[in-house]
């Protein structure tokens, strides 16, 4: 009787890191067709409505690392319910009059934060330092996932802005941009590694990529549509692309501590090629924040 095959030979092969990055630009093409669509036909309501799912489903995705602690699941529905009442509210008070969100409405989310989870403690015996471990995740987890999040539709509405949707179209492209040029340049030529015990796979020459593909969607941009990209003149563009670009670096080396605190390659795997939500958006979280300020700064 023939000897059956051993599990290492009937394991498909590991794809290589050209076929992933294929998997991963068409996935990102795609996501950036949508957005692009949305621009294009000027549907604000849209694009809020993708930031929002993206920022719901990252706030599931985040709590339900948690879940192997039973006394967690219920901070993570108070989380996913906090969140979705935030994205409701958000393209309520946006889309209608075309202006930012108020401010108030993130207070809002963080102090019902606060108090949800203390609430949630009272209801059970104190489990320790596991308590008020439940209470800090909970907290950070919000801001981690919503409260950052909320920059980009800040970006969709910026006040003085000549067009938020390009505003927006030009903070995804950048920090996407740097993305993939640090994960091509870092695959052809990576030698150097940055934090190998956080992320064996980052080189410096890989930043160096990340840098390069956030100039080259800048230039582009600018290039292209300047008038619409105002108050970003071509000096702020040129200090703006690195710092956007370091950002999304940090922002993925930020995700990359919470997977190795958790044991997980990746947040989930709901996009070939990139994994999860907290995948896809790892670096946008942290560049919204940065872009939004800038372009504050200057206008």
């Amino acid at each position: 009787m023939p000897a059956s095959p051993s599990a290492s030979d009937s394991a498909s092969p590991a794809p290589s890191k050209a076929q992933v990055f294929r998997v991963r630009l068409t996935s990102t093409l795609i996501l950036w067709a949508l957005i692009s669509v949305a621009l294009w036909l000027q549907l604000d309501s849209v694009l809020v409505g993708i930031v929002g799912l993206l920022g719901i489903l990252g706030t599931w995705e985040y709590f339900r690392l948690q879940n192997a602690d039973a006394q967690s699941r219920d901070f993570t529905r108070l989380a996913v319910s906090v969140s979705f009442v935030y994205w409701v509210a958000t393209g309520l008070l946006t889309v209608p009059g075309h202006r930012e969100p108020p401010w108030w409405l993130d207070a809002a989310m963080l102090v019902v934060t606060l108090h949800g989870a203390f609430y949630l403690s009272f209801r059970t015996a104190l489990d320790g330092a596991n308590t008020l471990r439940r209470i800090q995740n909970l907290v950070f987890g919000m801001v981690y996932t919503t409260f950052l999040a909320g920059f980009m539709t800040r970006l969709l509405f910026f006040e003085g802005a000549a067009s938020g949707r390009h505003l927006l179209l030009l903070f995804v492209m950048t920090t996407k941009f740097g993305d993939m040029g640090a994960y091509a340049i870092g695959s052809l030529i990576g030698k150097h590694k940055m934090i190998p015990h956080i992320s064996p796979a980052k080189t410096w020459q890989g930043f160096g990529g990340a840098i390069a593909g956030s100039y080259i969607a800048m230039v582009i941009m600018m290039l292209i549509v300047p008038e619409k990209l105002a108050p970003l003149t071509w000096g702020h563009a040129l200090i703006l692309a690195p710092l956007l670009s370091i950002s999304g670096v940090a922002g993925d080396l930020a995700e990359s501590v919470l997977k190795r605190c958790h044991s997980i390659k990746d947040s989930g795997h709901k996009l070939p090629g990139i994994g999860g939500i907290l995948d896809l958006t790892d670096s946008l979280i942290f560049t919204a924040p940065v872009a939004y300020c800038y372009l504050k700064s200057i206008s």
